[in-house]
């Protein structure tokens, strides 16, 4: 703040003193030169008259008859001593009898030396003011114009650096945090371009060491999982009484959790460093619709009834398709969990926006815990069916994180989604809508 203060001050006194002297010089090289006109000419002679009328007369003399004439004639009339002038380089076209001209504020003051004597006649007339001047008032246009395009030059590299600064905090970079700003040391911004490549850098670390753990953790889990499960194989082809069979069947449902948590861990990773550049493309989504509800039908174990509504007609909607598919099986799977017999998918659009809702006639979500479902590993439970309503895996309780997956790539969209009231089934009812014009 102070270095811009300084800059911003110092750049403006210097920039006033130049433009003004600049254009002072100019409007004297300009500005016509004051000569005497008839009547001022007439005016002299008329002074010169009376006061050589009555010869001889002291220097005194002169100044007080000097002074009846500026009082009679109302006119500023002084007499000064031809000595004054001594130094002056009119002082030879003086004793030639010209008369010569003087600018002082709004007024023209005329000089002319007294005949046969040592005294010079300072004769002061008011004139117009030269702000009334067309070019008095272009010169004053130039220098304001002047002062605008000098701050102009000094703010523009600030706003140009600023713009930077936005775009690279709109910009992720591949690793998912903005590239190092480029700034110059010699701008007003370089100390906050300094702190913001230090914090990209610091999550540019972060983010490393997190994907470094996550896939070393479930790399190294597999090893382990793998050998159990080889064990276990092993330990199945022996003969076992009922107990340890259902013991045996239920360390095998534990290792399913294990790498069933493994796959999600590294999907979600995954989802977390993608960048946000999608493919998006047109086709009707009652098309992709048709295909889930063929894959749903084929493992449907429950005799549940999906439902499709396609209120668009069969429109055509624009996005990243395989991710929208992720979106709407990640749904299909929680409403099957919970649902008693009936899913419902619609389709729906308005001029500025793609909708899509899922319902089912199950439980449903209370209004408090509908935005918290969102965030990654939230599980909810209920007393009638020990589940988790976020998860995408529908051969297990899920892992609260299928939920997680679907904010990011709406974000992704531009889009959102959330729980909203129940219209037709009862139950949960989700939805996702996105921008038909999205800025990718």
């Amino acid at each position: 703040m102070n270095r811009a203060f300084i800059t911003l001050y110092f750049f403006l006194v210097a920039s006033v003193v130049v433009i003004g002297w600049g254009l002072n010089q100019f409007w004297e090289s300009v500005a016509p030169e004051q000569e005497p006109s008839v009547e001022t000419h007439a005016l002299f002679q008329l002074i010169e008259h009376d006061l050589l009328a009555q010869q001889p007369q002291s220097e005194q003399g002169y100044n007080n008859t000097a002074q009846q004439i500026s009082t009679k004639l109302s006119i500023n009339l002084e007499l000064l001593p031809l000595d004054d002038l001594a130094q002056s380089a009119a002082m030879h076209e003086l004793h030639a009898g010209k008369i010569l001209a003087a600018t002082s504020d709004n007024n023209v003051v005329w000089y002319k030396r007294l005949a046969q004597t040592d005294q010079v006649i300072m004769l002061s007339i008011p004139v117009d003011d030269d702000s009334e001047s067309p070019v008095y008032r272009v010169l004053l246009l130039v220098f304001y114009l002047g002062i605008a395009l000098v701050i102009y030059l000094w703010v523009w590299p600030l706003s140009r650096d600023s713009k930077k600064l936005e775009s690279q905090t709109r910009t992720l970079g591949k690793d998912g945090v903005p590239e190092t700003l480029k700034i110059s040391p010699t701008s007003t911004l370089y100390p906050l371009a300094q702190a913001f490549n230090h914090m990209a850098q610091r999550l540019r670390e972060l983010i490393a060491s997190h994907r470094e753990m996550t896939n070393a953790v479930s790399h190294e889990l597999r090893t382990p999982l793998a050998r159990m499960k080889f064990a276990l194989a092993m330990i199945e082809e022996e003969k076992l009484d009922e107990k340890g069979r259902r013991q045996l069947r239920s360390v095998e449902q534990d290792i399913a959790e294990m790498e069933s948590l493994i796959s999600a861990l590294l999907a979600y990773a995954g989802f977390e460093q993608k960048t946000q550049q999608l493919k998006q493309t047109n086709g009707h989504m009652r098309d992709l619709l048709d295909e889930l509800q063929i894959r749903f039908t084929r493992h449907n174990q429950r005799n549940l009834q999906l439902e499709i509504c396609d209120i668009t007609n069969n429109a055509e909607f624009v996005c990243e398709w395989k991710l929208i598919e992720t979106v709407l099986q990640n749904f299909i799977n929680n409403a099957a969990r919970y649902a008693k017999s009936r899913i419902r998918i619609e389709l729906m659009q308005t001029n500025s926006e793609y909708i899509i809702a899922v319902e089912d006639d199950g439980p449903g979500i209370p209004a408090s815990e509908r935005e918290r479902v969102f965030d990654s590993f939230v599980r909810l439970y209920y007393a009638e069916q020990d589940g988790d309503q976020t998860s995408g895996n529908s051969s297990t309780g899920g892992f609260g994180l299928g939920l997680a997956i679907v904010k990011r790539i709406m974000q992704w969209h531009h889009g959102t989604a959330q729980f909203v009231e129940p219209e037709i089934l009862g139950g949960a009812r989700v939805q996702i809508r996105w921008p038909k014009k999205n800025h990718n």
